[in-house]
């Protein structure tokens, strides 16, 4: 006979809460993505602007819809920490917070960028063009990313909230993404195919993250009987 819900059912709805935020940043990241298309097919001012001009519709509905998958991160990151901190783990739980915020002021840092790139590409000015695709592109992102990554698996680890095979996985995903990020101080142009290969993993891991937050959630909403 079902008597009430179980303890858990409040962290049960944080948790579906923090899933729903992280679907919803994979889903508008990859249309950003998509919409961003596969860029100039040089690196000089010239074929930046062109692009940039000719593509202007899809370029600036991308930063729209990054600027959205960012406050996704916010929803996903307000019910995750205070799991996080709840288990026992405040240092870890404030490590996330701190990560995500610094993930989230990059992002936008990007965006400003990547928008004033758009606008200055039809106005003659080849420096403005050169100084605003190296900016949106060396924008320390994947530095963040990196941070992010490692607090979570940590917290995965130490919590037990969600299974140890993704903490473990994210563990390994983000020393991928420190290389990255070194990668991307020392490298010649401001972003290289490896970026790609970056990017696919973050959002691959942030749906297996999302997906195994909401199965975390249905199981501690389940009815005791």
């Amino acid at each position: 006979m079902t008597v009430g819900i179980s303890s858990d059912g409040t962290q049960g709805r944080a948790l579906r809460v923090a899933a729903l935020g992280g679907l919803g940043f994979d889903a508008l990241y990859v249309a950003h993505r998509l919409l961003q298309g596969f860029g100039p097919e040089a690196s000089t001012a010239d074929a930046i602007a062109a692009y940039q001009t000719d593509h202007r519709g899809a370029l600036l509905g991308s930063e729209v819809a990054v600027g959205i998958a960012l406050l996704a991160v916010v929803v996903f990151l307000a019910p995750l920490v205070p799991a996080i901190w709840r288990a026992g783990q405040e240092a870890l739980a404030t490590a996330v917070l701190i990560s995500g915020v610094a993930f989230i002021a990059m992002g936008f840092l990007s965006l400003a960028a990547e928008t004033a790139l758009v606008g200055v590409a039809d106005s003659d000015q080849p420096a403005a063009v050169l100084v605003l695709n190296e900016l949106q592109g060396r924008t320390p992102v994947v530095w963040t990313i990196t941070a992010l990554t490692a607090t979570i698996s940590l917290a995965v680890l130490r919590t037990h909230l969600l299974p140890k095979w993704l903490g473990i996985a994210g563990v390994v995903a983000a020393a991928v993404f420190l290389l990255g990020s070194i990668f991307s101080v020392l490298g010649r142009t401001a972003e290289g195919n490896s970026s790609l290969f970056g990017i696919g993993l973050f959002v691959v891991w942030m749906l297996a993250l999302s997906i195994a937050l909401w199965r975390a959630a249905s199981y501690r909403d389940r009815p005791l009987s």
